[in-house]
């Protein structure tokens, strides 16, 4: 659902805090009762249900809000030279925008 929403016109607050849930989802570990109940992996289904979405979060990366969509990606995203190469591109403005003040 967040996912989805991300498609949306949101205000940047809604839109900050859905990235920062995808950011704990994705980063997070199985809790010790989540294990007991047989989820033991959760994390990994959590990685890969935001994969299924990652150029939402690519275009976050280059329009929005991006450190927080490029920390999602560097454990979202199964390609690493992809991931490198947004990276540097998101490096590069950030920079060339710095430049401008």
């Amino acid at each position: 659902m967040i996912l989805a929403a991300l498609t949306e016109e949101l205000p940047s607050f809604t839109r900050s805090h859905f990235l920062n849930i995808l950011w704990y989802l994705v980063t997070g570990e199985s809790h010790a009762t989540e294990v007991e109940a047989g989820l033991s992996d959760l994390e990994i289904e959590c990685r890969s249900a935001v994969r299924e979405g990652v150029w939402l979060i690519y275009k976050e990366a280059t329009s929005g809000d991006s450190e927080t969509a490029l920390d999602i990606l560097e454990f979202a995203d199964p390609d690493p030279v992809r991931f490198e190469y947004f990276r540097s591109i998101v490096a590069a403005r950030s920079k060339g925008k710095r430049r401008k003040f």
